[in-house]
């Protein structure tokens, strides 16, 4: 997997690479502002920072698994995704750009996510759809040696599942970028961009998952009387004429 997602990053500066992560920008245009905290951390380098410029949070990190170079307001790692150089419950908002599907173990990936966010945390997911034109043509017409068809692309469904167990809750799902991956005139994908996000929502190459770290909350214990309550049979005026006598 190293070496395809090496292939990715080369991927992401085609026209073709550069235009969806233009539409990926946008989106994240509409779901950082509303995250707020002190840390932000987006895992893996895509994008260059690109995808975090909306974000209200000062404190950006980026792990790379690449020797990019970022400038201010970044700050940078190195490390895996896997086993994340942070302190449990420290960080508000990770964000895992096309990050599960390029990775061996992507369970493992979110149970460290779970591990570093905060209470309520949130963590965006974004990822390539299997259900769309993109995941037709990685499945069955795609050479598998090139970028991004040399990934597995994770079912929305089965990254839900992984969210649930690790008691996360959904907050936000998208699909975008409607275009076919073998075409790129720009003025038809707009078209069939504004199409697809009309007639086809749930079907565009690529989609986003926004998921908060649920806290278990506390169900007060009610107190357990050791001693059965009594019946009384007899009337109590009764009980009382006996004691005086």
């Amino acid at each position: 997997m190293g070496t395809c997602l090496a292939e990715l990053y080369h991927w992401f500066a085609t026209p073709l690479g550069e235009r969806l992560l233009q539409s990926e920008a946008r989106l994240m245009q509409q779901i950082l502002p509303d995250l707020f905290g002190y840390h932000l951390l987006q895992v893996g380098n895509i994008g260059y920072g690109k995808l975090l410029e909306s974000s209200r949070i000062n404190h950006r990190c980026i792990l790379c698994l690449r020797n990019p170079h970022f400038e201010d307001p970044y700050s940078i790692l190195h490390a895996s995704a896997d086993n994340l150089p942070f302190a449990s419950d420290s960080v508000d908002v990770v964000v895992l750009p096309h990050v599960l599907e390029f990775e061996e173990h992507p369970h493992q990936i979110l149970r460290e996510v779970e591990r570093v966010l905060i209470a309520e945390g949130h963590v965006v997911i974004i990822g390539f759809n299997p259900v769309s034109l993109w995941g037709l043509w990685h499945r069955f017409i795609s050479r598998r040696k090139q970028a991004p068809w040399c990934s597995q692309f994770l079912p929305v469904l089965r990254v839900k599942d992984w969210l649930a167990l690790l008691e996360f809750e959904k907050v936000q799902q998208h699909t975008l970028f409607f275009a076919p991956p073998f075409y790129s005139h720009w003025v038809t994908m707009k078209r069939l961009d504004k199409f697809g996000s009309r007639w086809g929502k749930d079907f565009g190459a690529v989609y986003v998952l926004v998921a908060r770290k649920r806290v278990a909350t506390l169900t007060p214990i009610k107190p357990k009387w050791t001693a059965e309550p009594v019946m009384v049979s007899t009337p109590i005026g009764s009980r009382l004429e006996k004691h005086h006598e």
